[in-house]
């Protein structure tokens, strides 16, 4: 009986602290990586880390409140360069262009922008141009992070 209890107790605490979540997109922004395993206790996120977060404003790609994992390409007090070539976070460059304009049906001067990331919010991208991300829509805020993600598959 002590064994089934700590068996419980540990698939419990497992259960609460782990998501595991699958991107089944045909275009992923993170393309060699399709399944997550999401660590919800864990929302320490640096720059460079995969970051799992609730979408918000993101229509047409995402509904409100689905899951999406990116790359913290920048974290608080990065500086953002965003113009139709590429974006840079602290004169480095990120992401190239702008393609999806287009389809959003914006110019591109619309995304253009120049500033630091404010207190509690993070710059996401993906590893492919056509990533639906930051460029896009700005910044993640800490209210919408799940966790950490780690990429399996």
């Amino acid at each position: 009986m002590p064994i089934l209890l700590l068996v419980l107790a540990v698939e419990r605490y497992i259960g609460q602290r782990f998501l595991i979540g699958g991107d089944d997109q045909m275009d992923r922004c993170l393309p060699d990586k399709w399944i997550y395993l999401i660590d919800t206790h864990n929302k320490d996120i640096w720059r460079g880390d995969l970051i799992a977060f609730h979408a918000e404003r993101m229509a047409p790609f995402f509904k409100d409140g689905q899951i999406i994992v990116k790359i913290a390409a920048g974290v608080t007090g990065d500086r953002i360069q965003v113009d139709s070539h590429q974006t840079t976070i602290n004169g480095e460059r990120i992401i190239d262009g702008l393609p999806l304009t287009e389809k959003l049906k914006k110019p591109a001067a619309q995304f253009k922008r120049h500033e630091t990331i404010p207190p509690a919010a993070y710059w996401v991208t993906g590893q492919t141009d056509k990533s639906f991300d930051s460029r896009y829509w700005g910044y993640v805020y800490d209210h919408q992070v799940i966790g950490r993600a780690y990429a399996l598959f």
